[in-house]
């Protein structure tokens, strides 16, 4: 991940760090910066494309209250969309769930609920997601995204 992080580093952004090995980056930017610049450097740094999702501090902890439900955090999972759908594909992709998952579409995220449990293969498939909403995305775990705003986000006393 200290290659990740350097890429970023070059680029100028300060309090650059990786958490884990999820491909997530925090960093400190006066304003958002351009997504095809992120891409273009990743590329050029590791030889392969990948698809940049931005969220402020803010905005991860808006969908962190957001999730629709409350209990196992390892159950939820969160996609981040490039954009906000269209409502009529945002209630076509929900009528996709399948009992006892569940999906929410809100904004620029979908959220869904792992119902069998983590390590159980879900039934609805995240290409699925993408084929009906028309764009790409990235999940992650409830419990990352919580691990992200305790240890980078929150203000330090």
């Amino acid at each position: 991940m200290a290659d990740l992080r350097s890429v970023y580093q070059e680029l100028g952004y300060t309090g650059v760090a990786t958490h884990i090995a999820t491909g997530n980056v925090i960093f400190e930017a006066p304003s958002p910066p351009p997504v095809p610049e992120l891409e273009a450097a990743f590329q050029e740094r590791f030889g392969f494309a990948a698809e940049v999702f931005l969220r402020g501090a803010e905005d991860v902890r808006s969908m962190i209250a957001a999730v629709p439900w409350t209990g196992d955090d390892d159950v939820v999972e969160v996609s981040f969309l490039e954009r906000e759908p269209d409502l009529s594909h945002a209630r076509e992709l929900e009528a996709t769930s399948v009992g006892p998952e569940e999906l929410v579409v809100a904004g620029r995220e979908v959220f869904f609920l792992r119902g069998l449990g983590r390590g159980v293969p879900t039934i609805h498939k995240e290409s699925t997601s993408m084929r009906i909403l028309g764009m790409k995305m990235t999940r992650r775990g409830l419990s990352t995204l919580n691990q992200i705003d305790v240890r980078y986000l929150q203000p330090r006393m």
